[in-house]
């Protein structure tokens, strides 16, 4: 199986013709490792109302990364706590094998669409980019809705940045080589935090590496609508998800939409990665054209066949295996020469036969099991709660 991917580049340099967005914005059908998974994914029970909702959306989130996300080996993980805007701010720092002090420094801020999610569900994710990048990866468990509003998250990701900016040499990380990164949700607070930080003078973001970003907290695009039911994102997902946060934050307030904000040209180069079957697709690559406009330079590579929130999925997706890789390549090259460096040939994975086979590796169908046990008893928890209540 051969993965597809489409990659755009746009150097940001004057009189550089600025190009379309990708050619084919969804395949036929999902890749076929991504159909597996998703009936696989479906034949989990998940509800959207109840009392309990957002407790068991959260805990059927970290099942979901269990059983699919790697955990790659790294040189360490320390927890790390720091003083934050309104209490404790958690840190995760993953140091990789390769490289050496100082070496380059990543902040990145998990998905879960502002509700869900933790260090725990980031940490595959963090693990594959400090051995893609040789960076320090550093994730950040920033405040939830809808126990906290979305302006309480932004403001933990901005001081978690501040913070490793004056602290990076206690990582052994250098922060002239500091990046913003996230999926989702936490690809919002990337380039919010990214936007934040250039208003403010402050501090140095180098790099942005935003995976199938939320840009825009109302977006109804053509991608909504056509990849509504059926991709694990779905409309009522996004609904629910829109739903929580709107019990705290205004929905309609712009600084809560990256697109929407007057001037990106004082951005950090950006790594901007799409999927055909993503129902906020079209935001993610709106967000991608609003910085070449401003003359950003950009490198979007687009996965027509894969979903929203792949990237979790490395352990069975070679798309995210793909995607994982190729930012990595990129923001290496950018850290070494800048987005010039981007000109060069494409990186190319080289997927043994064993990578078709995923699914068949005896320690992926032991964590399915594993998970599988999991999934059964957390289902008689919650019946048994529901007899109780």
């Amino acid at each position: 199986m051969r993965v597809r991917v489409e990659i755009t580049r746009f150097d940001g340099r004057a009189g550089t013709p600025i190009p379309g967005g990708p050619s084919v914005l969804r395949a036929a059908r999902p890749d076929p490792d991504v159909r597996r998974l998703l009936l696989q994914l479906n034949l989990w029970p998940s509800r959207m109302s109840g009392p309990h909702v957002l407790e068991d959306g959260r805990r059927d989130w970290q099942l979901a990364i269990k059983a699919f996300g790697s955990r790659q080996p790294v040189r360490s993980v320390d927890a790390w706590t720091i003083d934050g805007p309104s209490g404790p701010l958690q840190l995760r720092i993953y140091t990789p094998h390769a490289g050496r002090a100082p070496g380059p420094l990543l902040a990145y801020f998990h998905g879960g669409g502002f509700v869900l999610g933790d260090l725990y569900t980031a940490g595959c994710t963090c693990r594959a980019l400090a051995n893609a990048t040789g960076a320090v990866v550093v994730g950040v468990q920033y405040r939830l809705a809808p126990e906290h509003p979305l302006e309480a998250g932004r403001e933990d990701c901005l001081a978690a940045v501040e913070w490793l900016s004056a602290h990076a040499a206690e990582l052994g990380a250098d922060p002239t080589t500091m990046a913003v990164g996230g999926d989702s949700a936490g690809g919002m607070l990337a380039t919010a935090t990214a936007q934040a930080a250039a208003r403010r003078g402050g501090p140095h973001i180098a790099a942005q590496v935003l995976f199938y970003p939320a840009t825009d907290m109302l977006s109804d695009y053509r991608s909504n609508q056509e990849n509504a039911d059926g991709y694990m994102l779905t409309r009522d997902r996004l609904n629910w998800v829109r739903g929580e946060i709107a019990k705290v934050s205004d929905l309609a307030d712009p600084r809560l939409s990256p697109l929407h904000a007057a001037d990106l040209s004082s951005l950090a180069p950006a790594v901007v990665v799409t999927a055909g079957f993503d129902p906020i697709r079209d935001e993610g690559l709106a967000y991608a054209q609003r910085l070449r406009e401003n003359g950003v330079p950009v490198l979007n590579a687009h996965y027509p066949g894969q979903i929203h929130g792949f990237l979790s999925f490395d352990r069975v997706l070679l798309g995210a295996r793909d995607a994982l890789h190729r930012a990595g390549h990129a923001l290496r090259r950018l850290w070494a020469s800048g987005p010039d460096g981007w000109a060069g040939d494409d990186p190319e994975p080289q997927h043994g036969w064993a990578d078709q086979a995923l699914w068949l590796h005896p320690r992926q169908r032991w964590n399915e099991t594993v998970v599988g046990g999991l999934v059964v008893r957390e289902q008689i928890r919650r019946g048994m709660r529901s007899l109780r209540d």
